[in-house]
């Protein structure tokens, strides 16, 4: 049986010898052959090369983004167009769409800048490579400026989608297919970055990552008019992609249960996922899921998608799910095969031993049992700072132990009774929510607070302008009106009962309350809350896990900064020794740019800047371990609990906690 044939029977569920180990060594390989630092036996070797020297399958999931056969193939990269090798079809603007392309380079970044005319009005969008992506192995460019910026642009991007033709190209992809061969599965594409369905294409591809939950509640007019212009667009690929030769399509990718919540999942995502996985079936296609988060709010949901494969899942410690608890009740229970399993942090000395990762192992081969539907794989991809003898010792675990069936010790026949249970909905692990301090000394300081949680800026401000003019001490309405149901959000978001656009939606009620009430505060004796600076380290370009702490900060009455993306170790330093700073906060969301961290905390020692200073770090790779390694004074994994956690620190120092209007 050759790689691919068992692939693809593990995909469909059947039994085959041995549980396949097929690791993703794209970004590692990218950054380490750049700086020379491949293994002296792979020096000269190429991805697909080592993976057959290794008897490794190829990991044919994600495509090449940085390798086209031609620059202009990723011109269009800003919109979601494609013309590469996995991808079976290709695309025609109309005529009355002229692009415009123009290239800039310099020392820092290299980027593309497009403009799309239409009669209607005019797109434009910058995408590139900073040098520190390079470093890091980055697989695609970055978008530095999107698509949608008012509420125009949807308009203009429905005549360009609505007037857009796609077209097979089965000749470019079947030349692919069969360079992979039968060494792994070559995977087709959907739209855009594995986009599920045109609002999740709105989403992932023409919005920034918080502007998108706000256009979301403010704008469904306009976003109606483009997901029904993108329509017939998703109709005619799923039509172009069941003919393909095509064995799995990569249709949905980077879902979660933040970014892409519950009950938003089940209406804008589900329902195309479903559809083009019935149709891919009809043909003997496969379907993909990508689901690379924390998935506790979709471990229903995500089944219900029909896709054969669930790719890159990240189990504890990285996220709060046990791989048990996955095998339990995706794979045994026969709903979706998993492709992952092996979090990267196990991978990575500074977030890891070497007992650790064996460990994890004896504790992974013996509760996936009887390792059906499982393929081996790490969740999400190696990091280039990846211990390579690592990936070795989870290929030798797996070669011995991995025979199918296993007969580990924590294996047990299964009854229907655990198969029903397998399937059933989890118990709700939330703890109880925080009472609602609603203040009792007047209806109108209830009814601020429900506006703030209830997210309406219109009905806050008309509560405030009210109050005012009843005469009522604008500190009175800061403090027990609009700041403790900021706590409140903060401790649902903790919770899991509020996902990002409540959170956004209170505090953008908030700061537009605040406007109103501002005037009225001026001169009033304020102790202000500490002063925290947060950024988003040195080649890490991801912005929403900084922007919900910036805002669960400044809600509660923080003195916040933003200091933005990519943020350089200097530029750390010049603006805590500027800002003088209680708290600076370091987010990374890629292993990659992990060790930024450590380097940002060395460089304020040395510049003497840690006296006084409390640095904490958060970011889905970053752990307690590898904060205390690295000598941070916090770790939190959330905007939930970095409320509770800056608190802690500002105690210690009898610091206020947060803005306050002495009465």
């Amino acid at each position: 049986m050759n790689h691919r044939e068992r692939l693809l029977k593990v995909a469909r569920g059947e039994m085959v010898d041995t549980i396949p180990w097929i690791p993703r060594i794209d970004l590692w390989h990218n950054a380490n052959a750049l700086a020379g630092t491949l293994p002296k036996k792979y020096r000269q070797y190429s991805v697909e090369e080592i993976h057959r020297a290794q008897g490794w399958p190829l990991h044919k999931v994600v495509p090449e983004y940085l390798k086209p056969e031609k620059p202009e193939d990723i011109v269009h990269r800003a919109i979601g167009l494609y013309r590469l090798k996995e991808y079976p079809y290709d695309f025609e603007f109309s005529g009355d769409v002229e692009v415009e392309v123009a290239y800039q380079d310099s020392a820092d970044e290299s980027m593309t800048h497009v403009s799309y005319h239409t009669p209607v009005g005019t797109i434009t969008v910058r995408h590139g490579i900073t040098a520190e992506m390079k470093k890091s192995g980055a697989s695609i460019t970055w978008v530095k400026e999107h698509a949608i910026k008012t509420k125009d642009d949807y308009h203009i991007l429905a005549h360009v989608f609505e007037n857009l033709k796609l077209k097979p190209a089965y000749e470019r992809f079947q030349q692919w297919k069969n360079s992979v061969g039968e060494d792994g599965v070559a995977v087709a594409q959907g739209l855009g970055i594995a986009c599920s369905s045109p609002m999740h294409f709105i989403q992932k591809t023409l919005l920034g990552a918080t502007d998108f939950y706000l256009h979301y509640h403010d704008y469904p007019k306009e976003m109606a008019e483009l997901v029904e212009a993108l329509e017939p667009v998703y109709n005619e690929l799923i039509d172009i992609l069941v003919q393909s030769p095509a064995d799995a399509v990569l249709w949905s990718a980077n879902v979660d249960d933040m970014v892409t919540y519950a009950t938003y999942f089940e209406k804008d995502i589900l329902p195309w996922c479903r559809k083009a996985a019935r149709k891919l079936h009809a043909q003997g296609i496969l379907a993909i899921i990508h689901p690379d988060g924390e998935n506790r709010g979709l471990m229903d949901l995500i089944p219900q998608c029909d896709m054969d494969i669930a790719d890159a899942v990240t189990p504890y410690p990285m996220t709060k799910i046990d791989i048990e608890e996955y095998y339990d009740r995706w794979c045994r229970s026969g709903k979706i095969t998993i492709q992952g399993g092996i979090p990267e942090m196990l991978l990575l000395e500074e977030s890891a031993t070497r007992d650790d990762l064996k460990n994890y192992m004896d504790h992974l081969l013996k509760v996936i049992t009887p390792g059906m539907r499982f393929i081996a794989s790490i969740g999400d991809t190696s990091p280039p700072n990846t211990e390579f003898e690592r990936l070795l010792y989870i290929g030798e675990r797996i070669e011995k132990e991995g025979k199918l069936p296993l007969q580990a010790g924590g294996f047990d026949p299964i009854s229907q009774e655990r198969l029903e249970r397998a399937g059933t909905k989890p118990e709700t692990r939330l703890r109880p929510r925080s009472p609602v301090a609603v203040a009792t000394q007047d209806d109108l300081f209830a009814a601020a607070q429900q506006d703030v949680l209830a997210g309406d800026a219109d009905k806050l401000v008309n509560h405030v302008r009210q109050m005012l003019d009843l005469k009522y001490d604008a500190r009175d309405i800061l403090n027990m009106g609009m700041l403790s149901a900021m706590e409140i959000i903060g401790d649902r978001f903790k919770d899991g009962s509020v996902f990002i656009p409540e959170v956004l939606l209170s505090a953008r009620a908030l700061n537009e309350a605040l406007k109103v009430l501002e005037p009225h505060l001026a001169g009033k004796q304020m102790e202000k809350g500490a002063k925290i600076l947060v950024g988003t380290v040195l080649g890490d370009l991801h912005d929403i896990g900084k922007n919900m702490v910036l805002t669960m900060l400044k809600g509660v009455g923080y003195d916040t900064v933003d200091l933005g993306v990519n943020v350089k170790v200097d530029q750390f330093v010049q603006q805590v020794s500027e800002n003088k700073p209680q708290i600076l906060g370091l987010s990374a969301l890629l292993t990659t740019t992990m060790p930024q961290m450590g380097l940002v905390i060395r460089a304020l020692e040395e510049a003497g800047h840690r006296d006084g200073l409390k640095v904490i770090v958060g970011g889905a790779p970053v752990n307690q371990k590898f904060a205390d390694d690295i000598g941070a004074d916090g770790y939190a994994a959330d905007g939930g609990e970095v409320i509770t956690l800056v608190k802690s620190l500002l105690s210690d120092r009898k610091i206020g906690a947060g803005l306050k209007i002495e009465t």
